[in-house]
């Protein structure tokens, strides 16, 4: 087991190591100029002295406090309303067109309107952001409700259970891959998007603020920085935080063997 991971991660390794072998071609060769394309050597002291400034910590710091809020009012509110559409046949008649009609639009679009009604705050990214996560968790919730088995709910009503019990008990637990497969999509949007929206609303600072500020001075050297940033905790989220989630959830409700 130990060997097959530790392939596993030689072999997906792999693309990383060509863009850096290519990455140090451009630069040794001078094909691009040194102002846009820094070697790696100055994006890792631009990164180094960044840490021991502090200006990451503040700038990472301002990306979380942007996204957490609106990234877990989002969830609660796709899980209540993914439940209630689910299960209610005149509510999914009513608003699951209106959903589909909001689906396609790209978050940074509303940006906007907020701006005019909320200004240049952070609560018009934390308004944004709910948009940009709610819309792409929704389906995944409303689809695992309607997904769970009918046998279940079946049994549980010849039971006795009340309908608050079925939805507790039944309906969430059965619905739970499909929910925290939402829930990882939505924070792939959120994560997104709050990049680009830091980048249009400065005063919130984060990520987004580095790299637009860096662009201007032309710092690319600090634009790499924050986008390695960006994949780097993408990636960390992802593949522990969500990961473990989705291991220690699925055991506890039974859906997978401990």
């Amino acid at each position: 087991m130990g060997q097959k991971r530790i392939k596993d991660i030689l072999i997906a390794s792999i693309p990383f190591i060509l863009i850096y072998i290519i990455w140090i071609f451009v630069v040794r060769f001078n094909l691009m100029p040194k102002w846009f394309l820094p070697s790696p050597y100055k994006v890792f002291i631009t990164f180094i002295d960044s840490i021991k400034d502090g200006t990451l910590a503040k700038i990472i710091g301002d990306t979380v406090y942007n996204l957490i809020p609106p990234f877990l009012i989002s969830v609660i509110a796709s899980i209540i309303f993914g439940v209630l559409i689910g299960t209610n046949t005149l509510l999914r008649k009513m608003f699951f067109p209106f959903i589909v009609s909001l689906y396609p639009i790209p978050s940074l679009a509303w940006l906007p309107f907020i701006i005019i009604i909320f200004g240049f705050t952070r609560q018009s990214v934390w308004i944004l952001l709910f948009i940009s996560s709610f819309l792409k968790m929704i389906y995944s919730m409303i689809s695992g409700v309607r997904n769970v088995n009918s046998i279940w709910i079946l049994v549980a009503k010849n039971l006795g259970l009340t309908k608050w019990q079925i939805i507790f008990k039944v309906i969430i637990p059965g619905a739970l891959p499909e929910i925290i497969t939402g829930i990882r999509i939505g924070f792939g949007a959120i994560w997104r998007s709050v990049i680009g929206t830091e980048m249009l609303v400065t005063g919130a600072g984060g990520l987004g603020k580095y790299i637009w500020t860096a662009q201007w001075t032309y710092s690319f050297d600090k634009v790499l920085v924050g986008i390695l940033l960006i994949a780097i905790i993408g990636l960390s989220i992802e593949s522990v935080v969500f990961k473990n989630i989705e291991n220690l959830t699925l055991k506890k409700w039974g859906i997978i063997d401990r």
